[in-house]
């Protein structure tokens, strides 16, 4: 009737690797006490104390009454106290605990049972005291529903079990006591009905309760997502307030055309108005967007550059309206797009011509009703942008050539304002020229007091195709080069004799530029020459050139510099 140890393993034992084991038919699972103890204790603190034990009581209860039951169907047992006595060996065999009963008396017939019994090293106490330590009440509760189970289905009618002492509060043993009747005023009844009558659960309360805490818990899950949205769209501010300047002190200039220009910025400047700024390159198009932008009442916020010639077509549409995450082969997340980021703030699209026929729809949309979409999105997401838009193509061309919406063209062409070319500002030169000889005096540390006259007359006689970015370059690189106080300017074809100073870099370069393009190439190397090739940092190129690191980076790729 009682199994023994060596049967118990032999039904353990599977034949094959099934991945079951069974006992007396029964499939059975073999885990360890401390994984057990972990799902306890995350009940109790969960549910909470009583609640929790309730659910243990119950998980024991069921294991308990299965088993008797179980054990009937495949042992016929005719005596009671065999038949539980078989039931706690086999318990004591699977590693709860070893039951000794010290006393009992069993009556099937008139439903009479009493009983007195010692738990040997319960592994709940065990668990209990190994992750809450001393308590004050006793803990077995899992081993006392299991013998409640037990018993009960031996008899065929209820018997109750109090666990009256407990190792996990301090005393010697487990000391548990079972009957089928309870003077309902004595303390082992107190003692039941604490746990199945005066702390009843309200399941229908518990489970409303349980859902409403998943409803909140999916809220928050969902706010903090909008929030580390939102967080990663203030870093990228962040990163364009470092970057970026709004600084337009170099729109400097006492030409008619140009002071007109400054002076239409300045008025559609307080608007959100969409502005065209159109002009060649190197004329100052961003300088201007950021003067408007910096008198605009976004000011406090950063503006967000896009440069839609360095773009690759593929990823246009990425880096405007951003993606979700698995959108495209390298797309591991999800990631804002610039109209998204300058929310409320102001976007300037530098090289607007170059935009993709088949964004420009979308753009136009933007532009109409401030929505859009993700790139694999279907969330339709709003942006309140202010769009300035440059180009140094003629639009108007474009449309007539198939290569430009004209419906986006009279969208973007609200305010148009011309930035007029160097050459058409003969007497901006030397005031543009005295900026920025002050300007890298102090960033090279140079003491030039004054400039050759000789100088000034090429830069006068030149026609500077790449207009005011050329003449700052030309500028710059001189006073990098300079070693005394009178400043001498290389003008490529102007004539002018080239300085000691000037000439090491001319005869590095062997041969003046004949473009702007190779005028900017020779001139990016020869500053990438002299930092030993480092871009960004303290005495990088990027800082020399004052330009962002990514910009230097990015200008270098379209030049083929490697």
């Amino acid at each position: 009737m009682i199994p023994k140890n060596d049967e118990l393993i032999e039904y353990l034992i599977p034949e094959t690797a099934s991945g079951t084991i069974h006992y007396r038919d029964r499939r059975m699972l073999v885990f360890g006490a401390d994984a057990l103890g972990l799902l306890r204790k995350n009940l109790i603190e969960t549910l909470g104390v009583v609640e929790g034990s309730m659910i243990l009581w119950k998980f024991g209860y069921a294991m308990g009454y299965r088993d008797a039951v179980n054990l009937k169907e495949s042992e016929k047992p005719s005596d009671p106290e065999a038949w539980l006595r078989a039931g706690l060996h086999q318990w004591a065999l699977l590693g709860w605990a070893a039951v000794h009963i010290k006393s009992i008396k069993i009556d099937k017939k008139d439903c009479t049972f009493e009983m007195e019994s010692e738990w040997l090293n319960s592994y709940e106490a065990e668990q209990h005291r190994l992750h809450f330590g001393k308590s004050e009440d006793s803990v077995c509760v899992t081993l006392t529903g299991y013998i409640y189970g037990y018993a009960s289905a031996v008899m065929e009618c209820d018997v109750f079990f109090v666990e009256k002492k407990c190792r996990a509060r301090g005393d010697d043993r487990c000391l548990v006591t079972g009957s089928a009747e309870f003077d309902k005023d004595s303390e082992e009844a107190r003692l039941v009905r604490g746990v199945m009558e005066k702390h009843e659960i309200d399941y229908d309360a518990l489970s409303r309760s349980v859902s409403e805490s998943t409803g909140n818990i999916r809220r928050l899950i969902h706010e903090l997502k909008a929030q580390e949205e939102k967080v990663k769209t203030l870093e990228t501010q962040l990163f364009y307030l470092q970057e970026t300047s709004t600084d337009a002190s170099e729109l400097l200039g006492a030409n008619p055309a140009f002071k007109r220009a400054l002076k239409n910025a300045r008025t559609v400047a307080a608007s959100d108005s969409t502005v065209l700024i159109t002009g060649e390159t190197g004329t100052g198009k961003e300088l201007f967007a950021r003067y408007i932008h910096a008198h605009s009442p976004r000011a406090g916020r950063p503006l967000v550059t896009v440069n839609c010639a360095a773009l690759p077509a593929g990823l246009v549409e990425s880096e405007l309206f951003g993606h979700e995450k698995g959108a495209f082969t390298g797309a591991v997340q999800r990631k804002p797009g610039k109209f998204e980021i300058a929310n409320h703030s102001t976007i300037f699209l530098d090289e607007i011509g170059e935009l993709p026929t088949e964004t420009q729809t979308k753009f136009l949309r933007v532009l109409q009703e401030g929505e859009f979409e993700r790139v694999g999105g279907t969330q339709v997401l709003r942006t309140d942008a202010r769009v300035i838009a440059a180009t140094n193509q003629n639009l108007e061309r474009l449309v007539e050539e198939g290569k430009f919406r004209a419906d986006l063209f009279y969208r973007l062409n609200v305010f148009p304002i011309g930035v007029p070319p160097l050459r058409d500002r003969g007497g901006d030169i030397v005031r543009l020229v005295n900026f920025f000889v002050q300007k890298y005096n102090r960033k090279f540390r140079k003491r030039i007091t004054s400039i050759s006259g000789e100088s000034l007359e090429s830069l006068k006689n030149y026609d500077f195709p790449g207009n005011v970015r050329e003449l700052q370059h030309l500028v710059e690189r001189a006073v990098l080069l300079s070693e005394g106080e009178v400043l001498s300017i290389d003008v490529p074809g102007g004539g002018a004799s080239a300085a000691a100073s000037v000439g090491e870099f001319a005869a590095a370069s062997s041969a003046a530029p004949s473009t702007l393009e190779q005028m900017e190439r020779r001139y990016i190397e020869e500053i990438l020459r002299r930092t030993n090739g480092v871009i960004a940092g303290r005495g990088g190129a990027a800082e020399i050139l004052d330009l962002p690191p990514s910009t230097l980076r990015s200008r270098m790729k379209k030049l083929g510099i490697k």
